[in-house]
């Protein structure tokens, strides 16, 4: 085959799998007549199917967040009345333990991820992450009937299982996604949190009020939670190089422009004190934490806020709170497509601006929710579809600066990003408890204000330290780079 830059001559060139790394990530790969064919796309069923499998581990977790709606408490006994079945469900404290079990396992499920991804890949965890969520979620039906600690418990190996998927988002970037698709993966993979709540929030609903009952609802996830990761199983492997769907040029797309250390079948232990200490780095995760508080207090008390203050009626108000996550869906993938393509302006200067806009402008949004007046619903819920609408574009920000300055380390950086999202969990709730105390409209201002600030002020220290040049411990060959990139701790090598 011929290997060349841009605007030179085609010189041809003999490369080894081993040498694809060394290819520019400028340069075009030009196949002699016959030799290769063009690039395929199992590099896109690779993307599909991981998004799938994703969205339905986060869909076993939130499809409790409406069955709760219909289900009665454990042991509760179910009493007819006019052909109508009454039950007292659960009590609010049961309820907190419940929604609180999924964070609190997500953040002990991580280390034994994190440590699992470099022990034995990402393929065999991420599969037994699958396995569990679908045992725990079709357990969950025999279980909540049963005892409530044992409901309690399977909540809590749902968060285990959650655990895997933003080091799954990382992984999976960095080891299939070419360096001009980094943008377009990372948002793909990141938009779980949506589709699972386009598919299980209207299917919950039609279940609950069916024949069939709730328990159908975890019956169904579960089964085809067990499908798709038999089918991600089937086709992924750690790396391109040993997929046996991967053809050579596929390949070349995939891996020209990476490092050796990056591509390489035996990857260097993970260095974490470095990466643990690199400025960039706490750019990504300060910014991740500013935008993941807000887009809980959007997605927990949008529904709150929109029949309180908005006036919406319950019937209205669950498909009102459902508009802002579609949207953000679309942006998100209109954002981390555009990121890619936009050329012109530097790929730092690029994170910059989407980070901004995703944070900055949700703020503005934010601020000018505040001063909505009580009955004000369609105004109220056009600002929180912008503001959440907005936070799309951090697929082309502070993630995508993840995965182009930790490389083939990058499961690890998003792990903490998992961990993050797991803390906004916790205090998102108690930070508005605290500032919400009578539900009034001067108190939702307060709330929104001090979410803008928040946001605001995680996204100039992320711009700070923004940059999208690899981080030198991912390639011990690179030459020193700005101190922003640089570990305050080295690794004698």
């Amino acid at each position: 085959m011929k290997v060349t830059p841009d605007a030179v001559e085609p010189v041809p060139v003999a490369i080894t799998k081993e040498q694809l790394s060394q290819i520019p990530v400028n340069a075009k790969v030009i196949p002699v007549d016959g030799e290769i064919e063009k690039p395929g796309g199992v590099r896109y069923l690779v993307l599909i199917l991981t998004m799938t499998c994703l969205s339905f581990m986060m869909s076993n977790v939130i499809c409790f967040n409406f069955t709760v709606l219909c289900m009665p408490g454990t042991h509760e006994s179910l009493e007819l009345s006019e052909n109508h079945t009454h039950y007292t469900g659960y009590t609010r404290k049961e309820k907190t333990w419940l929604f609180s079990a999924v964070a609190v396992g997500a953040m002990f499920g991580l280390f034994p991820v994190i440590i699992g991804i470099s022990t034995y890949g990402l393929r065999k965890v991420f599969f037994a992450a699958g396995m569990l969520t679908s045992v725990t979620t079709f357990l969950i039906p025999v279980m909540a009937t049963m005892d409530f600690n044992l409901f309690l418990l399977m909540r809590f190996l749902q968060g285990i299982a959650y655990a895997a998927c933003m080091p799954a988002v990382g992984a999976i970037t960095s080891s299939w996604a070419s360096m001009t698709q980094q943008g377009l993966f990372i948002a793909a993979l990141t938009t779980f949190g949506q589709l699972s709540s386009i598919f299980s929030m209207p299917v919950a609903g039609e279940l609950c009020i069916s024949p069939l009952g709730w328990k159908s609802v975890y019956f169904l996830h579960a089964g085809i939670s067990l499908v798709v990761f038999l089918a991600w199983f089937a086709v992924f492997t750690d790396s391109p190089k040993d997929n046996r769907f991967v053809q050579t040029m596929e390949l070349i797309e995939i891996q020209k422009g990476k490092s050796t250390s990056a591509t390489s079948k035996t990857p260097d232990p993970t260095p974490y004190l470095e990466i643990l200490t690199t400025p960039s780095i706490w750019g990504v995760w300060i910014g991740a934490l500013g935008d993941l508080i807000a887009v809980q207090l959007i997605h927990i008390y949008s529904p709150v806020y929109l029949h309180d203050i908005g006036g919406y009626s319950v019937e209205k108000t669950g498909f009102a709170a459902a508009v802002p996550v579609l949207f953000q869906f679309l942006m998100k993938m209109f954002a981390g497509h555009s990121s890619d393509r936009i050329t012109g302006i530097s790929e730092t200067t690029k994170l910059r601006i989407y980070n901004s806009i995703a944070l900055g402008a949700s703020a503005v949004f934010l601020v000018a929710l505040g001063f909505v007046k009580e009955g004000q619903g369609m105004t109220g819920l056009i600002l929180m579809t912008l503001a959440t609408a907005m936070f799309g574009f951090n697929g082309g920000g502070f993630t995508k600066c993840a995965a182009l300055v930790s490389r083939q380390y990058s499961h690890f950086v998003m792990a903490n990003v998992q961990f993050l999202l797991c803390l906004s969990m916790l205090l998102c709730p108690l930070l508005v408890s605290y500032l919400l105390r009578d539900g009034t409209l001067a108190e939702w201002r307060l709330v929104f204000f001090v979410h803008a600030a928040i946001l605001v002020i995680c996204n100039a220290v992320f711009c700070l330290l923004a940059t999208a040049k690899p981080a030198p411990w991912t390639d011990r060959t690179l030459k020193p780079s700005a101190s922003r990139n640089t570990p305050l701790y080295t690794l004698k090598v």
